[in-house]
């Protein structure tokens, strides 16, 4: 595959994902957002940021990327775009009131991907608003990884998706949101008393909330981790997220310690570098068959659908700890940030749950297709049960994006 190939391919990965709309970032500054100023700001970055100013073009049923030199969308309101946009936009920006909103197009950056640029972004708006002095730079991404060459390294990965495999079924209602907020130093003494990570010992949590919930005896849970490190791409704006899975059999009495232990030693396995490198063959080496298959793409989508639902891919929940959301790290960025929060749709779950981490506390956004109040109250019963105190637990209604 040649250097032009991987663009393409690159970008048309994400995009057969059906339903894979617009995620968004919500971050609240500490006073109310000047839109001129923003505009500004949002101006400077795109000059030193040009990954993201780029529209998807069709040309014989193939996807690549060429820049675009439309104004970005920035608007007043809380309203979502629908990407792309009449002009092939895959990123916009929103504001009201202290607000600012960063939405983009999966299929062209995680969220690890976006974070430099909503980072410059705030940066800039910052030294406008406030006099600060940060400086920005040139954001360049790293060339798209070579899948041949993964797949060539294991071909084992390509033997996996077996056609009886039983799938989990998942909830399909329309979504609603809830949002739930604990103190991250009460976490972090829970995972010190189960002697695992605090990831490990949330995720324990969720399954223990999500168990109680669905009323189920055992829970199937996804969770995903940025795999930049094992594709040798540290600077990639573009995908590089590797899912894992496991089933877990669970008690109404288990203790937390118990399930954390196992949590844990699953999370030390999958998070080696040769671990994301064969999940990452097993992710694309389907869509890459799909990808070379001389048809139609509206036939393209339903066999790459299929192949998502054969490997296993859909679980009870999915669970994706963000932390700290800026990229640089920015404790000086920070304190003209009150709040952030990041809404993803559940795709191939019941209920996909975002985490961060900001000012010492953790916020879960979650996105519930299962036709059953109560869920957080369900987590809310889970923190305080192993003595973490929850600053809130908001039912905040349909999701209307």
């Amino acid at each position: 595959m040649d250097a032009e190939q991987r663009s393409v391919f690159q970008g048309i990965v994400y995009y057969y994902r059906e339903n894979m709309v617009n995620c968004r970032y919500q971050v609240t500054l500490k006073d109310a957002v000047d839109g001129a100023l923003l505009q500004q700001a949002l101006d400077a970055a795109r000059a030193k940021a040009p990954y993201y100013f780029q529209k998807p073009v069709w040309e014989k049923k193939l996807l690549h990327l060429e820049p675009s030199d439309a104004p970005c969308p920035m608007r007043q309101g809380s309203a979502k775009p629908e990407f792309p946009d009449e002009n092939g936009f895959t990123v916009a920006l929103s504001y009201e009131g202290k607000v600012v909103c960063f939405d983009w197009f999966h299929f062209l950056a995680d969220g690890r991907g976006i974070a430099p640029f909503m980072t410059m972004v705030l940066q800039f708006y910052c030294n406008l608003r406030y006099g600060t002095a940060f400086e920005g730079r040139t954001l360049e991404t790293d060339p798209a990884y070579d899948i041949e060459d993964i797949l060539a390294k294991y071909p084992e990965s390509q033997v996996a998706n077996d056609m009886q495999r039983p799938v989990v079924q998942t909830f399909e209602e329309t979504p609603t949101c809830c949002r739930v907020r604990l103190e991250k130093a009460g976490l972090v003494d829970a995972a010190l008393r189960c002697g695992v990570k605090p990831f490990s010992t949330l995720t324990a949590l969720l399954c223990k909330a999500v168990r109680a919930y669905l009323d189920k005896d055992e829970v199937l849970y996804s969770y995903s981790t940025d795999a930049r490190d094992a594709l040798g791409a540290p600077n990639a704006l573009y995908n590089c997220v590797a899912s894992f899975q496991r089933k877990l059999p669970l008690t109404a009495d288990a203790p937390l310690a118990e399930v954390a232990v196992g949590v844990d030693a699953d999370l030390k396995e999958n998070l080696s570098a040769e671990r994301k490198l064969f999940r990452i063959a097993e992710q694309m080496g389907w869509v890459y068959r799909v990808y070379q298959q001389k048809a139609s793409l509206s036939i393209k989508k339903r066999i790459f659908q299929m192949g998502e639902y054969i490997s296993g891919f859909p679980a009870d929940f999915w669970v994706s700890y963000l932390g700290d959301p800026f990229a640089p790290s920015s404790p000086e960025l920070t304190r003209y940030i009150e709040d952030f929060q990041t809404w993803v749709p559940a795709d191939g779950a019941s209920i996909g749950l975002e985490c961060t981490s900001l000012h010492g506390i953790i916020t879960l956004c979650v996105k519930n297709k299962v036709p059953r109040p109560g869920f957080a109250e369900t987590l809310r019963a889970a923190f305080e049960a192993e003595g973490i105190k929850v600053l809130e637990a908001a039912e905040l209604g349909a999701d209307n994006t």
